[in-house]
């Protein structure tokens, strides 16, 4: 009986150690990593054009699109490291054809980055339902921040810079009271928080929703 005991206290010793090992990168053979990835990076450069639309509420340069949702993807199921590689790959892909001096797609790169790199992190150190719901909390948040900090210090200024500040200005016409004095402050706490606040949240709720889907889609792959 007491071996048997001590049987069952090594077996979940190694499963608790299990879920620790390849918190960066999840072990899989390099052919399917590279297919997994391919598919996901192709699915976010798809999502990035459609669908995509502006809410009648934000600035017309802020458009709801869900390209983030395979990266986060990619991050719980193969590591942090697949998350990245498909933020990387997506930014390559639409920065060739960039409107904003490639500005804004640095700005997506950094966050998409930021998000995948810390939800990647939370979720595989241990693999379960409480780890997936702590790596979306994490998802929000960091998403948030880092878009708030990269408009107010990075990409606001930056078009200034570019293309003068009266332009700006009228691109952020739907926000009440804006002008020259206050325009940056305005801008993050009207428009980019409230925004990415909702985006986020949107993507982080269909990633917990099709995520075990797409898991199990993997793992018959993996057979």
């Amino acid at each position: 009986m007491e071996n048997q005991n001590e049987e069952l206290v090594q077996v979940e010793n190694q499963e608790e150690k299990k879920p620790r090992k390849g918190i960066l990168l999840r072990k899989k053979k390099p052919v399917l990593f590279i297919t997994q990835v391919a598919i996901l990076a192709a699915i976010s450069i798809v999502l990035y054009y459609f669908p995509k639309f502006q809410l009648p509420f934000f600035p017309s340069f802020l458009s709801v699109q869900f390209s983030m949702l395979p990266a986060i993807i990619a991050s719980f199921a193969l590591g942090p490291v697949g998350g990245v590689i498909v933020v990387v790959i997506k930014f390559l892909f639409k920065v060739v054809s960039t409107r904003s001096a490639a500005v804004g797609e640095l700005a997506d790169l950094l966050i998409g980055l930021s998000v995948v790199i810390s939800s990647g992190l939370v979720y595989n150190i241990k693999r379960n339902r409480s780890s997936a719901f702590f790596a979306l909390i994490t998802t929000i948040l960091v998403w948030i921040i880092s878009a708030a900090l990269l408009n107010y210090f990075l990409l606001i200024p930056t078009y200034v810079k570019l293309y003068g500040l009266a332009p700006v200005l009228g691109m952020l016409k739907k926000i009440p009271g804006v002008d020259e004095s206050n325009y940056l402050i305005k801008y993050i706490f009207y428009a980019c928080i409230p925004f990415n606040a909702m985006l986020s949240v949107t993507v982080s709720i269909v990633t917990l929703l099709v995520y075990k889907r797409i898991s199990f889609l993997f793992k018959k792959m993996e057979k």
